[in-house]
């Protein structure tokens, strides 16, 4: 399926990265976020740092226009490498979500905040109700303008039905289990959407009826299967995005890689090139991977 010209890109070709102050497991994220460690090494902060300026190098490297933003220390904000949660944008609008937690919901600062809206006319601020962590809570087909939205204490129906009826998306709700029958707290790690294709951990989906109704809705694209234990290694927080010579790039981290089987790679590499980043210390104590860590920018 590719796009025409009056269809809407389902990938960017330029994002938004905020390059970390704070290195600490977040103990207000703790409860909801499986993916997370308790634990936070001595040297944290360096080796995020690191890992994130490896990332910047390797997607610009690549082509893809990339805005680094530099967190401040105070207010301590230990999420602040994945901005995707707290705003999103279309090309004609910024939308800011409220977070389930207050130091994530402290990440919208002063300085990438003015930076967003310097750069939008329009803003729908949704900060005022329940939590809907944007990009992690919806997984979002720009192409049909449907979001794909996996039930937590981060994805409100509420701010949700607001969210559509202001975006004009349509969405699909669901429930999901990991391994231990414990909700995924984000949708964004167990389902990815490029334009021809879609990741999903099809045993996550608790309700077969919703199950259909999501491959129905994703049906001219090809869709790969993972396994939980590959979502567990965040074989499903990929994200597709344009290079600047107008190339499909599938990046995703190291880990992402090194779970998915032969078939599974040669199949997505019918899609666009793998970008893999290496950065185990963010996944660990910060429960995300390389999809949490990018903001589109339309």
């Amino acid at each position: 399926m590719i796009p025409t010209e009056s269809m809407a890109p389902q990938s960017a070709s330029e994002i938004l990265m905020i390059r970390p102050a704070t290195a600490a497991s977040n103990p207000e994220t703790l409860e909801s976020n499986a993916f997370q460690s308790p634990v936070t090494p001595a040297n944290a902060l360096q080796l995020i740092q690191n890992e994130f300026d490896n990332a910047v190098n390797l997607l610009r490297s690549a082509g893809v226009h990339v805005t680094v933003i530099e967190d401040t220390p105070v207010p301590p904000t230990p999420d602040a490498i994945f901005p995707n949660n707290w705003f999103s944008t279309s090309p004609d609008c910024l939308y800011l979500f409220p977070m389930l937690t207050p130091s994530r919901a402290a990440e919208a600062k002063p300085l990438p905040l003015n930076y967003l809206k310097e750069n939008y006319a329009r803003i729908l601020d949704l900060r005022h109700l329940p939590p809907l962590e944007s990009t992690g809570a919806l997984v979002l087909d720009h192409i049909n303008q449907h979001a794909f939205v996996a039930r937590s204490p981060r994805s409100s129906l509420v701010t949700l039905t607001e969210w559509a009826a202001n975006s004009g998306y349509s969405f699909t709700k669901f429930s999901t289990a990991d391994q231990n029958a414990q909700p995924i707290y984000h949708t964004n790690v167990m389902m990815a959407i490029g334009t021809e294709w879609a990741i999903i951990a099809t045993d996550s989906i608790v309700d077969p009826e919703s199950r259909l109704e999501i491959y129905e809705r994703l049906e001219t694209r090809e869709i790969i299967e993972i396994s939980l234990d590959q979502m567990s290694a965040f074989a499903g927080n990929m994200i597709e995005l344009r290079t600047d010579q107008n190339k499909t790039l599938i990046a995703m981290s190291q880990s992402a890689v090194d779970a998915l089987d032969h078939a599974q790679k040669e199949a997505l590499q019918q899609f666009g090139e793998l970008l893999p980043i290496s950065i185990p210390t963010i996944e660990s104590i910060g429960g995300g991977s390389i999809r949490c860590m990018i903001a589109e920018l339309f």
